[in-house]
């Protein structure tokens, strides 16, 4: 199943993942700024409001079953599973970020800086245990460890560390910060658990590795990349990052360690949705028949067509994730145009 919601509206709707069937639906008291977020185990959605109201809505039901007022507006939500599961919201203002309690979302931790400042992006690493931040007007990415047993985090300088003078903080919750170049528009997850790409301020793409906390390459790209068409593909040594310019036919295959382009790879048509898929790709494109959707093997370069519907026309289309491997194709309304289920 998949949770939709109307942009600038309050509607939420789960449907039936290949069907499009509604299977419940439910109205916000506000207008919709965040979300709707799975919980990873499938058994919540969380939304945020216009109204700075974070809410917790129960499946296959969409039961409210818990609300809490916010200190800021978020824009952003992320939710971490297992036992140790947390919501983390985001937004922008007065320490606009903020750990909640998942059942009851009472807030359990808040992040205060000296000045305002705005979260561009965060998402769970579930292989880390760990949040990735990213902010629109910082120069910082932050990981957040959930995990009760993480490690404490080490404050200091160098020579702090070797003399054991280094003031340890606890290690769930404090953030593990390190410089980037620029501020970012968005984050990426990357195809090993210690990488994601972000695209900065300037529309470029960078790639970051988590466990040295910097920045390590820059790549070369024929065209500014874009949210929603830069995804992950294969894993361990043969792995790498797809990146589709918007109207191409063809995307670039960044190739980890060197991040260089390799030979592109030519979908035959034009590329209207992207996402990831495993260790693939999921792909929207122009057929003979209307809109294809198509697993992608980066790495053999075999391409292989899932399910096929009538041409849309209210582009732009893109991909929204589900429970249980669900995938749904949707149009710029958010409205559901098919549906697959993928292997993870």
């Amino acid at each position: 199943m998949v949770a939709l919601a109307t942009p600038g509206a309050a509607d939420v709707t789960l449907l039936e993942c290949t069907s499009g069937r509604v299977l419940a639906a439910t109205t916000a008291p506000h207008t919709l700024v965040a979300g709707p977020t799975l919980a990873p185990d499938g058994r919540a959605l969380y939304v945020a409001t216009g109204a700075g109201d974070l809410l917790r809505y129960s499946l296959p039901t969409l039961r409210e079953e818990a609300r809490v007022a916010l200190a800021f507006e978020a824009t952003v939500l992320a939710a971490a599973g297992g036992p140790d599961a947390v919501v983390l919201a985001g937004g922008r203002g007065t320490n606009p970020l903020s750990a909640h309690d998942p059942a009851t979302l009472a807030e359990v931790h808040r992040y205060r800086l000296p000045a305002t400042y705005a979260v561009a992006d965060l998402h769970d690493v579930p292989a880390r245990r760990r949040f990735v931040i990213a902010f629109a007007d910082l120069r910082e990415v932050w990981e957040i460890a959930y995990g009760r047993d993480a490690p404490p985090v080490l404050q200091g300088l160098v020579h702090d560390y070797r003399s054991n003078e280094a003031i340890p903080l606890p290690g769930r919750f404090t953030p593990r910060r390190f410089e980037v170049a620029s501020p970012t528009r968005a984050l990426i997850p990357g195809p090993a658990p210690y990488e994601a790409a972000r695209i900065d301020d300037d529309g470029a793409l960078g790639i970051v590795h988590l466990d040295v906390r910097r920045e390590i390459e820059r790549p070369a790209l024929a065209a500014a990349p874009r949210t929603g068409r830069v995804v992950p593909w294969g894993a361990a040594a043969q792995r790498g990052l797809l990146v589709v310019a918007a109207g191409a036919h063809a995307g670039e295959v960044l190739v980890a360690l060197s991040w260089q382009a390799g030979l592109p790879f030519d979908a035959g048509a034009e590329i209207l949705a992207l996402a990831p898929a495993g260790g693939g790709a999921l792909l929207a494109s122009t057929g003979t028949e209307g809109v294809a959707i198509r697993l992608v093997d980066v790495r053999r370069r075999s391409i292989k067509t899932l399910t096929t519907r009538p041409a849309a026309d209210a582009l732009p289309l893109r991909f929204v994730a589900g429970t249980d491997g669900c995938v749904v194709l949707v149009d710029r309304h958010d409205r559901w145009l098919a549906g697959v289920i993928v292997a993870p």
